[in-house]
């Protein structure tokens, strides 16, 4: 008996301003937080950018979202502006195009799923970084391996608060 590829068709939509006051929120809390070093571990936009991603189910929005999101975290970081908009938008573009064909409804496949996005963003952030500007960067460390797990577990709580607003088509 064989078996066939049907794609997800459950696409969810949000209010405008549930995805505004997410990502708005997810700055202000980056911002404001005291710097001690594992707060620095977060990466709050980038599980917005994901999230969203995951649950439209568009690539066109994820990359635009991730665009956005990047940008706007260039411009409010000493870093090169585009670096993260690139990271960004290639996690987004991806986590939109995955959500299709994975379950990214549940916990077990979220906290995997994050965990590897955040690697891939690492790897991405990087790369760009090295190629572009001569930065050195770490790929594999203990601090980079804390930091995905921190954001894998923040993740998958952040995401089930999100859940809330979210509306089928």
């Amino acid at each position: 008996m064989a078996v066939t590829y049907q794609p997800r068709t459950e696409v969810y939509r949000f209010h405008p301003l549930v995805v505004f006051a997410g990502v708005l929120a997810a700055f202000l809390v980056q911002v404001f937080l005291p710097l001690t070093s594992f707060l620095t571990l977060f990466d709050l936009p980038l599980l917005m950018v994901i999230y969203f991603g995951f649950s439209r189910r568009n690539p066109s929005m994820g990359l635009v979202l991730g665009l956005v999101v990047g940008v706007t975290q260039d411009l409010l970081s000493h870093n090169p502006v585009g670096l993260y908009g690139m990271a960004k938008t290639l996690v987004g573009y991806t986590a939109a195009s995955l959500s299709a064909r994975v379950d990214t409804d549940r916990p077990v496949p979220r906290l995997l799923l994050l965990f590897g996005f955040f690697h891939f963003h690492q790897i991405v952030y990087a790369s760009i970084g090295r190629l572009l500007l001569g930065q050195a960067a770490e790929l594999i460390s203990l601090r980079v391996l804390e930091a995905a797990l921190v954001n894998a577990l923040a993740g998958v709580l952040v995401f089930a608060l999100l859940d809330r607003f979210r509306r089928t088509t």
